[in-house]
């Protein structure tokens, strides 16, 4: 009973939160600020508000190509922690408390890029991209991009373009 009561709930998810992307040399990082993401009819609103700026994206539910979810460590502290590991290995040949604290600050580095892991949902239009890093439980996102994709499967079948357009010619 609980399965079922908690499906209901999952399928109205029509509004997420997260953190906006940013795009630095072709790579998305976090931005500071928030992103709300809703399903407003057949559009889905994007509303990013970051320090001074506030932009808003509109894609038609229609216009959406694909939908993709990421987890990724962080990999500019996975890197730094490797140069720090091998920097320590050097390290021991002159000082060993030196080597010693550069290891275990890499390990430390190691660690915390793997198990803090970077999350994002986007949503792919056919000019346009909303990207949302997450800061809630990954279902939730899941949910959200599920319906929205089954939403947009729903407008686009042949079936609603043939009943609606009988009923726009006797309205014209």
């Amino acid at each position: 009973m609980n399965g079922n009561t908690n499906m209901r709930t999952n399928q109205q998810v029509v509004e997420i939160t997260g953190t906006p992307a940013q795009v630095w040399a072709n790579v998305l990082v976090p931005a500071r600020g928030t992103i709300i993401v809703k399903v407003t009819g057949d559009t889905l609103v994007g509303t990013a508000k970051t320090g001074l700026e506030k932009r808003e994206t509109w894609i038609r539910i229609q216009n959406i190509d694909s939908v993709e979810t990421l987890e990724a460590p962080i990999y500019a502290l996975l890197g730094f922690g490797g140069f720090l590991a091998f920097s320590s290995l050097g390290a021991f040949r002159n000082s060993f408390g030196l080597g010693l604290i550069l290891l275990v600050a890499a390990v430390a580095l190691i660690v915390y890029a793997i198990t803090n892991k970077r999350r994002y949902l986007a949503i792919y239009s056919h000019r346009n991209a909303i990207v949302v890093f997450m800061n809630k439980s990954p279902e939730l996102y899941q949910q959200f991009a599920m319906n929205v994709l089954a939403l947009s499967r729903k407008l686009n079948t042949p079936s609603n373009t043939q009943t609606r357009q009988p009923q726009t010619q006797i309205q014209a």
